[in-house]
This record gives structure tokens, sequence and C-alpha cells, in this order.
């Protein structure tokens, strides 16, 4: 910039990068810079610390990036199967027990 000239940028790009540092550029949107003032919001991953979007759908926002999410539906799909294995257990004892 010249000598005697005003920077026209009032706001600060607050994008989260893929690295997990934030953008800084100067900018005169509120939004963010040139670059990112359309990109969707991140945060970071409470586990790992990666950089995640911020629209997930209400049952996965837990704050998790998708290897941590990939290891809970792991998780859950196992306990799922081993109460249905539970459940049926139980009807087969009834059944066994039951005097003809």
């Amino acid at each position: 910039m010249g000598k005697g000239v005003k920077s026209k940028a009032k706001f600060i790009c607050y994008y989260l990068l893929n690295t997990g540092e934030i953008c800084n550029r100067r900018s005169t949107r509120p939004e963010g810079c040139r670059s990112h003032f359309k990109c969707e919001m991140r945060w970071l991953c409470t586990t790992c610390g990666k950089s995640i979007k911020i629209d997930k759908p209400s049952e996965i926002d837990n704050g998790l990036c998708s290897y941590y999410n990939k290891s809970n539906y792991q998780i859950r799909h196992v306990n799922r199967l081993q109460k249905k294995a539970r459940q049926l257990d139980q009807v087969y004892e009834r059944l066994v027990a039951q005097p003809r």
C-alpha cells in the first residue's frame, strides 16, 4: 500500500484451516476473507484436534471427527447385536421351560 493510504479491512477471517490454524487474513466482510466467506464454519474434534464441519445431523453432533464417530457407531452396533442376542436367549429359555 502507498504511504498514507488506510486499509478498508475492518474484520479478520476466523476460518479454521485443515491444519487447525485460523486464516487471520484481513477482510471487509464479517463472514470471512475472499477465499473463505462462502465456506462452512468448522470446529476442532474434542479428541484429536482435527477440524470438522459444524453442519452435522443432531444425532452425530458430539464434537468428534469422522474417525472417532466411526468407532462410536461400531460400539453401538455391537451393543445392539448383543442386546438382541440376550433377548433371543431369554425367549428361548422361556419356550424350553414351558411344560407341554
